[in-house]
């Protein structure tokens, strides 16, 4: 038997071989039954994603989500009929794929955050430096005073100069409009407020190895080096804070401890005395 599924979700059953050739003539995907795990297995996974993109007062993630969930509440109430599955058997497989999808979006999520900071680090490379943007502007105060104009006395070398501090990175680097940055920079955001400060320090470092196999300049890898240790600081920072935390709270539990055990035994001195 092949069970077939049309545009509108109904399925239709075919008991000769033969109707293979009608299947595929009108344009219908013939499906054996013993697909059915995997026709599960999809279904339930559209309906994890769906759920996960579902956003409030959206109302077409909102119609995907549903729509997602009666595909799959259909496929598995016939499932159930048919007898193909125990509600045990259906529940494991559930159980089983939910992990596997949580487990993918923290991976999806890290990679994310990592190629966003990687994002903001060539940003800060690729900014001229203090001295460059000082000499631009007094440059420019110079032009002004002598009623030239910068675009017609433009060095040829300070162009070139400048072409080159940036082009090394100037591929790397996304165009992004001021509200994807604004958005980049919240996901980070959110990023870091979900984990741990250790974690998101790994991740760092390991953008910041990766970006140090580029070819920079030598004014790009100074930047480089400033903004590594500068995170190395905050770790030692939070390290030593995390450090003082933990001897303060082993302080006050040794002393609750030796208060209660004064207490009581004052308490007993009181009593012997009082007989």
């Amino acid at each position: 038997m092949f069970v077939s599924t049309d545009e509108r979700g109904r399925k239709q059953a075919y008991e000769s071989e033969a109707t293979l050739d009608f299947l595929k003539s009108h344009d219908v995907n013939p499906v054996l039954e013993k697909d059915r795990e995997t026709q599960l297995k999809t279904s339930y996974i559209t309906f994890l994603q769906a759920h996960d993109k579902e956003k409030p007062q959206d109302i077409d993630s909102m119609l995907a989500r549903v729509n997602a969930e009666n595909d799959y509440v259909m496929l598995k109430s016939s499932a159930l009929k048919e007898k193909q599955f125990t509600s045990d058997q259906l529940k494991g497989m559930e159980n089983e794929l939910s992990h596997q999808f949580q487990a993918r979006k923290q991976t999806q999520e890290k990679d994310r955050y990592q190629e966003d900071y990687k994002q903001e680090v060539l940003e800060v490379m690729q900014q001229p430096s203090e001295e460059t943007q000082y000499k631009q502007l007094f440059k420019q105060n110079l032009l002004a005073q002598l009623g030239i104009s910068d675009e017609k006395d433009s060095s040829k070398e300070a162009k070139k100069e400048a072409e080159t501090e940036k082009a090394p990175v100037e591929k790397q680097l996304k165009q992004e409009t001021p509200q994807e940055k604004e958005q980049r920079l919240a996901k980070m955001k959110e990023f870091e407020q979900k984990h741990s400060f250790d974690k998101v320090y790994k991740l760092k470092k390991e953008v910041l190895q990766e970006l140090k196999e580029l070819n920079l300049t030598d004014s790009q890898r100074e930047k480089l080096t400033k903004l590594e240790k500068a995170l190395d600081t905050e770790k030692k920072d939070h390290d030593k804070q995390k450090k003082e935390e933990k001897s303060q709270n082993g302080f006050t539990k040794f002393f609750a401890r030796n208060s209660g055990a004064n207490s009581s035994r004052k308490q007993k001195e009181t009593q012997e005395m009082e007989r």
